[in-house]
């Protein structure tokens, strides 16, 4: 009996439609990549807008100085675990491990203590703690963003291997 119950789920569920599914499970997937990009995106446009403010009132430089320092240092972070993540084997994965992951950590902090130096400085009052919190919020989110979606994507590109 058990072996006519097995017989029968592998006539229904056939290789080609088990490709099928698999195939749908990874347009998902992929459309999943996708959104989650977008809303990295969406958040690091607004980090390095508030990176670029927060330089600019710390140092004084001239706009396109705090723009190029912002993006050295969300775009950093950004593209460093991207390299982690697509490493195509071990070896290189920890070759370059000794130096993204004390690079990305510090541009996180960096990020995070720009950011919520620039929330904060609009901030008044008792409202300045929330500001900071939402400050240091966002760099933690893109690195999120940034590890999940990428990571989909990659799994999607491997066809699920």
């Amino acid at each position: 009996m058990h072996g006519t119950i097995t017989k029968l789920n592998i006539v229904k569920n056939s290789p080609k439609k088990v490709n099928k599914a698999l195939a749908k499970r990874m347009r998902r997937q992929a459309m999943s990549a996708v959104g989650i990009g977008g809303v990295a995106v969406s958040l690091t446009a607004l980090s390095l807008s508030h990176l670029a403010h927060g330089i600019t009132i710390v140092t004084d430089a001239p706009g396109w100085e705090a723009w190029a320092m912002a993006g050295g240092i969300d775009l950093g972070f950004i593209a460093l675990e991207l390299a982690q993540l697509s490493a195509a084997t071990d070896k290189v994965a920890k070759q370059i491990s000794k130096f993204t992951k004390p690079a990305i950590v510090g541009t996180l902090i960096g990020s995070a203590a720009m950011n919520a130096f620039a929330f904060a400085a609009q901030a008044k009052g008792y409202m300045i703690a929330p500001a900071v919190v939402m400050g240091v919020a966002i760099p933690a989110l893109i690195y999120a963003l940034t590890r999940i979606g990428a990571a989909l994507y990659i799994d999607c590109n491997n066809k699920g291997n």
